[in-house]
This record gives structure tokens, sequence and C-alpha cells, in this order.
């Protein structure tokens, strides 16, 4: 588990610019073509906008702005994730026990990698997802919602809307910040399912078969996490 963690390890580094886009204005609910100037940010090389299906086409300004937001939040979700992969999968983990219980972390670390969730005692995962509930409630009640002139992605615990990097970088290096979040966590993305399918699916990712996935997970994710 280890050694095919490792070998994966290199792109964890790269998931680590969390900048919000910059906020567009206020959008109405025309339908337009033109999603490259409502949700520019992301449209980089190799591809460039990409959008082969022309679902931007079909849809209206608040819907485009909704889509970025979720990709947003399913991009930071995927790099934490990775991340988690790879730190139980290379065998670090907290001392002692998780629960009162006497469940060790190390327990939870030990098997395939998927398996710590499973092994996870059910009140921790419940305070898992309430943890995230209420980030994603302080971000929905945020003013100006990100559907009505805010800025999707941008999480402020806080009444200010000043941000600590918009003082400190100029608008080319926010610009660039932005992308790397949207390219690593479109990545991360990918990543996640490849890891998902190797484990589940035998064969399924040849690259990562090789690295020792066996697809031998026989668990609850993704389809039934509790």
């Amino acid at each position: 588990m280890a050694r095919k963690i490792v070998a994966l390890s290199l792109l964890a580094s790269s998931a680590s610019a969390l900048v919000a886009p910059a906020a567009p204005a206020a959008s109405s609910t025309a339908l337009r073509a033109d999603a490259k100037a409502l949700v520019p940010d992301g449209i980089q090389a190799p591809t460039g906008y990409f959008d082969p299906m022309g679902i931007a086409d079909k849809v209206n300004d608040k819907t485009l702005l909704w889509f970025r937001a979720a990709e947003i939040k399913h991009g930071r979700v995927a790099m934490a994730a990775f991340l988690g992969c790879v730190v139980t999968g290379v065998g670090a983990h907290f001392p002692g026990a998780v629960d009162l219980d006497g469940t060790s972390f190390a327990s939870l670390a030990d098997g395939d990698l998927f398996a710590a969730w499973d092994k996870m005692p059910a009140d921790g995962k419940q305070q898992i997802v309430a943890a995230i509930g209420g980030i994603e409630s302080v971000f929905e009640a945020q003013k100006p919602h990100y559907l009505q002139g805010g800025t999707p992605g941008k999480v402020r615990l806080t009444g200010t809307t000043a941000g600590v990097l918009e003082a400190k970088y100029d608008a080319e290096k926010l610009a660039s910040m932005r992308n790397s979040e949207i390219a690593n966590g479109r990545l991360a993305m990918l990543a996640m399912a490849a890891f998902v399918a190797a484990e589940v699916i035998p064969g399924s990712v040849p690259a990562l078969t090789n690295l020792g996935f066996a697809g031998t997970y026989a668990g609850g994710l993704p389809f039934a996490p509790f």
C-alpha cells in the first residue's frame, strides 16, 4: 500500500492553491452562450475552452455560476480526499484512540485504502458530515450570494468582504492562483475517480493496477457511505 501511494504522492503537492475566483457581475436569467465572459477562470492550456456538448449554450447565467461553485467545492473536497488517501496509504495516523471504545487510529489505516472509512465509528462519520454541512451552511448564507453577484468558492467567516490574498497579490497573480486551484481540483477529481474504480473493479485502471491496486475492496463506498 505504501509503495503505490508514494508513487502518486507527487500529485498532492500541486493541490495546494485554495483561492476563490474573482466576483462576477450580477447575473441575469437570460440565456447566454458566452460562458467565457461569466466564468473565465479555468480556461487554460492544454484544453482551453472545453464544452464539447455545448452545455453553456443551454443554461442561464445563474446555472453557470452554480456549476462553477459546484466545481470549486468538489475540487476542494477531492484535493483533501487525495491527500487523505496519500497519508493513509503511507501508514501515517494520529496516535491513540478515535473513540471511547478504544478504536485506534492505527487500526483505521490498516488494510485497503477505503477500508478506513468503513472502520470509522458511526458517530465519527456523522460528526464529519455535520462539520461539512456547517461549512456549507456558512457558504450558502453569505451575502451577496454567489448567484446574486457574490463570488463562487469564496468562504468568509467574518462580515468583511476584504480578502487577505487580494491585499497581498496583484490581479495577474490572483488569476494565476485561481487557475491553479481549478486545474488541481479537476486533476484531484479525476484521481479520486480512478482510485475508486481501481479499488472496486479489478483491472479498470491499468496504471494503478501495476502499482498494486487489486480491485478487492468490498465495502460500501462510494454508493453507500453509511
